[in-house]
This record gives C-alpha cells, sequence and structure tokens, in this order.
C-alpha cells in the first residue's frame, strides 16, 4: 500500500462521515456559532473551483486519481484545511511520503508513533484512521488503550515504551531527556530516532490544523476530547 493512498483512505473516512448528518444532529451536541455545519470545523471544506492555482489543482488530482472524484470536488479528510495553502498542502504530502514512505521504522513502530502524536494533538480523524493500522501491525490493543487514555507505561513492553516516552516528551513536555533519546538510538539506530521526529511532527501538523479549526466528530465517531 503506498503512503499516499494511507491518506486517501483517511480522506475517504472523512467523506463517509461527512455524509451521515449535519451540524449538532451529527455531534449530539451543541455546537459553537462559528463551526460550518458541512465540515464541522470554523472552516468550510474548499472545492476544487476555489483553488484556481497549478498546485492546488495538482493536489485535488493527486486525490482524485486515488480515490476518484467526490460529487462536489470537495477536499476532506487530513488537507482539508492545509489546502488554504496549496503549496502547505503539497509540502505536507511530500513530507508524509518521505517521514512515513521513506523512513527506516517498521509499521509497529510507526504506526504507534502516529498514535501517540494524535493523542498529543486530539486529532480524532487520524486516530480513527490509524487504530485499527496500528493493531493489523501488530500494536497490542491494551497499548493502543495506554496512549488514548494517557496511561502508565509501567508493565508496557521495551520498545513500545520508548516510543511512547519519545512522542509525549517531545511533545508534550517540548523536551526530550538524555536517557529517553538513549534509548531510541538503542532500539532503532540514530536514523530511527530521527524517524520518530519526523513521522510524529508529520502528523502533529495535521492535529494543528484540526485544533486551530475546532474541528468536531459526527455523533457516533469516537472522540479523545474530554
Amino acid at each position: 500500500m503506498t503512503v499516499r493512498r494511507t491518506i486517501l483512505q483517511l480522506a475517504a473516512l472523512a467523506v463517509a462521515v461527512a455524509a451521515s448528518g449535519t451540524a449538532s444532529a451529527q455531534t449530539g451536541t451543541s455546537l459553537a456559532a462559528d463551526i460550518n455545519p458541512g465540515s464541522l470545523a470554523r472552516l468550510p471544506y474548499l472545492q476544487r473551483k476555489d483553488v484556481t492555482d497549478e498546485t492546488g489543482q495538482q493536489v485535488f488530482d493527486i486525490f482524485d486519481r486515488t480515490k476518484g472524484r467526490s460529487p462536489d470536488d470537495t477536499l476532506t479528510g487530513p488537507l482539508a484545511f492545509a489546502i488554504y495553502n496549496p503549496y502547505v498542502a503539497k509540502a505536507l504530502l511530500d513530507l508524509h511520503d518521505g517521514a512515513v514512505g521513506k523512513g527506516t521504522l517498521d509499521a509497529h513502530a510507526r504506526e504507534l508513533a502516529i498514535l501517540v502524536a494524535c493523542r498529543e494533538t486530539n486529532y480524532d480523524l487520524e486516530w480513527n484512521g490509524h487504530a485499527p493500522a496500528a493493531l493489523k501491525a501488530g500494536v497490542d490493543q491494551a497499548v493502543i488503550d495506554t496512549v488514548r487514555n494517557d496511561g502508565s507505561l509501567a508493565g508496557m513492553n521495551e520498545r513500545d515504551a520508548a516510543v511512547v516516552r519519545f512522542g509525549r516528551e517531545m511533545l508534550r513536555n517540548r523536551r526530550v531527556e538524555s536517557g529517553t533519546f538513549a534509548k531510541a538510538v538503542e532500539l532503532f539506530g540514530e536514523k530511527g530516532a530521527m524517524d520518530l521526529v519526523a513521522v510524529m511532527s508529520t502528523y502533529a501538523v495535521s492535529g494543528f490544523y484540526a485544533i486551530a479549526v475546532d474541528q468536531h466528530m459526527p455523533a457516533g465517531q469516537p472522540t479523545m476530547r474530554k
């Protein structure tokens, strides 16, 4: 499976989510006045007609070739709000390809790293897409639950604990301890430690967009919001 296909599958998930209803009927809660009923965020999803430069059209073309053009040419999913600056959206696609598709981490470590980044940014869309992928890659459900619930790492195997601790320190504490970094290098190598940074940063960027636009999930979709 190609890296971009993974992004596009998440976009398809977002389309299905968006089709399930509108506004407060979707979320089951009263939404703030600045939330768009179609996107469940502070900004609407953009359509192809809204993005006229060549780079923006290229991004739409990438999605169209892989998942088929949406009925109204709307871009949803992880790049839905990055496309407001098409050059950033294109750069994020390239970053994802480099960090995830061409990195040294195995699927197990990579998917766990993605979940940590999603947890630290409360990014529901990517979490809901990657939790099943993490299970398929061999991450134990108990480990996934620990990440989701911000639980203790006591009893977790060394390799998984190293990934979770690395991400929590980097994204939450904004300081990776010497011992944490040394353990990551020991287990994954120097390139692998830097790939942890790349993978987590890639997904954190998408999470930051979701934070900025206060993106909500429809009713019935899992959320990490408290």
